[in-house]
């Protein structure tokens, strides 16, 4: 029987493996290269690639449900951004949709 745990533990390493996974292997396709992007998504790259593998040889024993959720939530994010940490931490995307619910009477 695989205890809370455990589910927790298995729950964020895939998570962690699937965000490096996701940056990493982003390509720009001609779009320009920002230094702090890249730096934004290197420092979350090794900090997601590390927890894996901590994870992974046994030396990350315990998991807590704020930290999976976290992690879970942004795997969603760079999931949606197909890797592009730009699209995450842009502030004009946030800027035109709170703008267009304001129009709208939101």
């Amino acid at each position: 029987m695989v205890t809370l745990n455990e589910l927790l533990l298995i729950v964020n390493a895939i998570t962690c493996a699937v965000i490096a996974v996701t940056l990493g292997t982003y390509q720009r396709n001609g779009a320009k290269h920002k230094r702090l992007a890249a730096l934004f998504a290197w420092v979350l790259i090794v900090a997601c690639g590390s927890v894996t593998i901590l994870i992974v040889t046994g030396r990350y024993s315990t998991a807590n449900v704020a930290e999976t959720a976290i992690n879970m939530a942004l795997c969603v994010a760079v999931l949606s951004a197909k890797g592009n940490v730009m699209k995450i931490v842009n502030r004009s995307d946030v800027m035109s949709i709170s703008k267009r619910g304001a129009r709208n009477g939101k």
